[in-house]
């Protein structure tokens, strides 16, 4: 049976060998030449990539015309790649740089490498699939994209982004932001301005920025570390949240899942904290003054004092209490149906 079996298995192997050979060669990537272009007396440029992938890099530099180049890339052959052109229409001040697809099968991506004087204004930035890098440009943009990864950094404007779906990356902007995704991660980072963030099935964090904080999600994490303003929402359900060095906080909300907040002043709108089915720290600063109630439903409350120097008074019982912090002032309240509230004192300097 050896010996009859071995000559069958060495014909497949020649079948089988070329095959696979050309399967490979099927799927490999080529690109066309770059197309570089040059434009003078550029106030606003537009890039419309609507119906194409692609990846994007816009950058601003230290020369006074916008130098564009575009590139073509398919794994279909060289022939996809007249299906799609790039159009550039300049009208006064206002550059326009629109991809175009010729063929409703065409199989083609377009690349963009788009350097901008500083002054000029990136108005807006729209695309398919791709990655898309952002680096000091100026002026309020919007940026649209579908399955994407985009980062932004040290640009000058406010920022308005939709992704059907990836990750999100703003740092060092100015001008604050408007971000919207899905299935990724959401993260700014020394970002000056106000910033709304929504999320669905994924994180999002703020660090080290300046201005107040909208954030929403489902299905993943928010952390907030050194914020300069105050943290208007931070809602998510079935993952953690934690909120450090913000100014104040008004609305914190999640689900099956652990809240830890640090608490530095009461604003006149109050603070809340709410879990369904989790735990919540709480971290008082020794300034704050305010009129406080914790309600634990199925579990249980403490004030523990003596880890720093806060003042509580009030009517304690095993899974409530009503008081003060200090000398009372605007509102705590804390909720959870299951799961314990814990307070601390805490020495903000």
């Amino acid at each position: 049976m050896v010996v009859r079996i071995a000559p069958l298995l060495a014909v497949l192997g020649l079948l089988i060998v070329p095959l696979c050979f050309g399967c490979g060669a099927l799927g490999l990537e080529e690109s066309d030449v770059p197309h570089t272009e040059n434009y003078s007396q550029v106030t606003t440029v537009t890039l419309q990539n609507d119906d194409l992938n692609g990846n994007v890099s816009i950058e601003a530099w230290g020369k006074d015309y916008v130098e564009l180049t575009w590139t073509r890339r398919t794994a279909w052959g060289k022939a996809e790649f007249e299906k799609a052109k790039v159009e550039v229409t300049q009208s006064g001040g206002k550059l326009d740089i629109e991809g175009k697809l010729l063929s409703k099968d065409a199989k083609v991506s377009i690349d963009y490498e788009i350097l901008l004087p500083r002054n000029v204004i990136l108005a807006e930035v729209t695309s398919g699939d791709g990655n898309i890098k952002i680096t000091g440009t100026s002026g309020d943009t919007i940026i649209t994209a579908g399955l994407a990864s985009v980062s932004v950094r040290n640009t000058f404007g406010h920022i308005d982004m939709t992704l059907e779906r990836g990750k999100i990356r703003l740092e060092g902007t100015t001008g604050g932001a408007n971000l919207t995704t899905t299935e990724d991660s959401i993260e700014v980072v020394s970002v000056d301005g106000d910033v709304t963030a929504t999320n669905s099935n994924g994180a999002i964090s703020i660090t080290n920025c300046r201005g107040n904080a909208t954030l929403k999600t489902s299905g993943g994490g928010i952390q907030v570390d050194n914020l300069e303003g105050i943290v208007l929402l931070a809602s998510t359900k079935g993952a953690p949240i934690t909120i450090k060095r913000a100014t104040a906080v008004e609305v914190v909300e999640t689900s099956d899942d652990d809240i830890t907040v640090e608490i530095a002043s009461v604003g006149v709108k109050g603070t809340i904290v709410k879990v369904d089915r989790g735990s919540i720290r709480l971290y008082l600063s020794s300034s704050v003054n305010a009129d406080m109630e914790l309600k634990a439903v199925s579990g249980a409350v403490a004030v523990n004092s003596s880890a720093g120097n806060i003042v509580v008074t009030g009517e304690f019982s095993p899974q409530h209490f009503k008081g003060t912090v200090g000398t009372g002032g605007n509102s705590i309240y804390a909720e959870t149906s299951k799961g314990r509230i814990d307070v601390y004192g805490m020495s903000l300097g």
